[in-house]
């Protein structure tokens, strides 16, 4: 078996600090199960996992775990990891006019702060459409505004949607499935990519945009997200997400989410959010890991989580201090 990551060793029982926990940028990757690159080849979905290992021409090396299309996983030998695609570095797939409205209406703010940015370096294709995801650096006087841009391929118009949660994030990939837009957030600041709020689930109702965060997937910091073989797929810091059409009328979607395991015979398992955030805070690695720009790992896994998870924190707490589980339907304050 090979060392990913060491999860599951006993904690001393207390409320996880927060004092040097960090925010907008990241975790050493070492200390999470983290999948860095999708791609298919073949048919097969290609799963890079961690950890990565720098060659000196600058290139990047990882594992990889193929995924065949009879549900199978597989180990393979170690491999170069595709070239880095991330909008950071990316050209612009889409040119769109100037969002007049918008900036008519913001124009003080932009007055008495003109440093804006707005670029759109991902895109997705759907029936008649295509749509662009804005980003923006964030930092040293910079700052700009989250969106989606729609571009009707039969009228040639344009159309930006500013959905509230997508205000302070920028787009790092996107996806059409379902009818649906799937966004990946992420902030881009002077630490580089940082932390964004995971997945949007975008769904177009009454000529409006509404994007709400994606809760079934278990990471914030989106590295990867392909449609394959009639699933989305979202490569992430915590593990691989696999969201499929469920039929369910109220619950249109079905999850399910992987961590890579090490293991030759089976080297993905699957796992609820719960259990591996749990995992997490129970390993000795992260407990241990020594503080960076960031904070203490642990401390910034803990901010991340009561930031974007408060119900599984509130419980978490409970149960260590020996409370009994909560009453069905009682949330957290």
């Amino acid at each position: 078996m090979r060392k990913l990551i060491i999860l599951g060793a006993p904690l001393a029982m207390m409320t996880p600090t927060t004092g040097l926990a960090g925010w907008s940028c990241g975790i050493d990757d070492s200390l999470l199960p983290a999948v860095h690159a999708l791609d298919v080849v073949e048919g097969n979905l290609n799963v890079f996992v961690g950890p990565v290992r720098r060659e000196e021409d600058g290139s990047r090396a990882a594992h990889l775990v193929v995924h065949s299309n009879n549900g199978d996983w597989a180990w393979q030998s170690e491999t170069t990891l595709p070239a880095n695609t991330h909008p950071v570095a990316a050209e612009p797939c889409m040119n769109p006019p100037a969002d007049e409205k918008w900036l008519q209406a913001n124009k003080q703010r932009l007055d008495q702060n003109p440093a804006f940015e707005q670029e759109t370096k991902v895109c997705a294709d759907g029936p008649g459409k295509r749509w662009g995801g804005i980003s923006f650096y964030g930092g040293e006087g910079s700052w700009g505004v989250g969106g989606i841009v729609e571009h009707n391929e039969k009228s040639g118009a344009t159309r930006y949607y500013r959905p509230s949660a997508l205000a302070g994030y920028s787009t790092s990939h996107l996806a059409f499935y379902g009818d649906r837009l799937w966004i990946g957030t992420a902030s881009y600041g002077e630490c580089g990519p940082g932390i964004g709020i995971g997945v949007l689930s975008g769904e177009f109702a009454n000529d409006q945009l509404y994007a709400g965060w994606a809760m079934e997937s278990c990471g914030f910091i989106v590295s990867d997200m392909l449609v394959h073989d009639s699933s989305l797929w979202i490569a992430t810091e915590m593990g691989l997400s696999k969201v499929s059409k469920s039929g369910d009328r109220y619950k249109p979607f079905r999850w399910t989410n992987f961590i890579p395991t090490g293991d030759d015979e089976s080297p993905m398992r699957e796992v609820t959010c719960d259990e591996l955030y749990t995992e997490l805070f129970r390993s000795t690695d992260l407990a241990s890991a020594q503080p960076n720009d960031s904070g203490h790992p642990y401390g910034v896994l803990w901010d991340r989580i009561t930031k974007l998870r408060p119900s599984f924190a509130w419980q978490y707490v409970r149960r260590l201090n020996g409370l009994e589980p909560p009453p069905e339907g009682e949330k957290a304050k």
